[in-house]
């Protein structure tokens, strides 16, 4: 495996959210339906949300880490535009060297929820798909090391010290969908499998893996599969 670092500080910093849940400014009129929606979206913000992730953004460039990770639901239901605005928010960090690697969530891949709203009504908003996940935040793909042909997973060398795994945990299909985003996560086989090469060849001993769902039956199979690479 190659021996590509992100970077050479042996203390590099990260900074670590989930759930950012973003729908663009430019997808609703705060009109009736917005509202309706915003008031039963299981309490989160969506009055504010592009000025607190602003805020975020000033605060990362002052505190400058190596890079930012997102666990997942970087949108609100997979809604293109959304994804796009969230980069386009982030693009400073980008600018100044702090490297922006993210993963999926179950609300983001060809997510048949994805709306935006006008008036009284829910329109139809283009989806996101693997092809554009990996366009909109090539920055992970881009440096990694390592990516997995089956899914959205990758991994990159941080350093000398670390080993950083992406896993793409979510079902989704291969095309636009029309139903709601699935509630729990999976690795296939061909995942494991992955994921166990992956690790062996690491060049560090320290490994850390990033996934939007926990899945303890995973845990218990990657140890396994992992053992079944080394012993062969």
């Amino acid at each position: 495996m190659t021996t590509k670092f992100i970077t050479k500080d042996r203390d590099a910093r990260l900074y670590l959210i989930s759930d950012t849940h973003l729908i663009a400014n430019e997808l609703h009129d705060d009109g009736i339906a917005f509202q309706h929606m915003r008031d039963t979206s299981a309490g989160k913000d969506l009055d504010y949300q592009e000025i607190a992730l602003t805020a975020f953004t000033r605060m990362l460039l002052k505190k400058k880490p190596t890079a930012l990770i997102i666990t997942g639901d970087l949108t609100f239901n997979g809604e293109k535009a959304s994804a796009e605005r969230l980069h386009k928010i982030f693009a400073p960090l980008l600018k100044a060297g702090i490297h922006l690697f993210t993963i999926p969530g179950n609300h983001d891949i060809f997510d048949g929820w994805a709306r935006k709203f006008e008036n009284d009504k829910e329109l139809y908003a283009a989806q996101i798909s693997p092809f554009d996940w990996k366009r909109i935040f090539s920055d992970g793909y881009q440096n990694s090391i390592n990516t997995d042909p089956t899914s959205l997973s990758y991994s990159v060398n941080l350093n000398k010290k670390y080993h950083l795994v992406f896993l793409d945990t979510n079902i989704y299909g291969q095309h636009e969908s029309n139903a709601s985003p699935t509630t729990n996560g999976e690795l296939s086989m061909q995942q494991l499998e992955w994921l166990a090469v992956d690790l062996a060849k690491a060049r560090s001993n320290n490994q850390l893996i990033s996934i939007h769902f926990f899945l303890c039956i995973t845990i218990y199979m990657i140890i396994i599969k992992l053992f079944t690479v080394v012993i062969h």
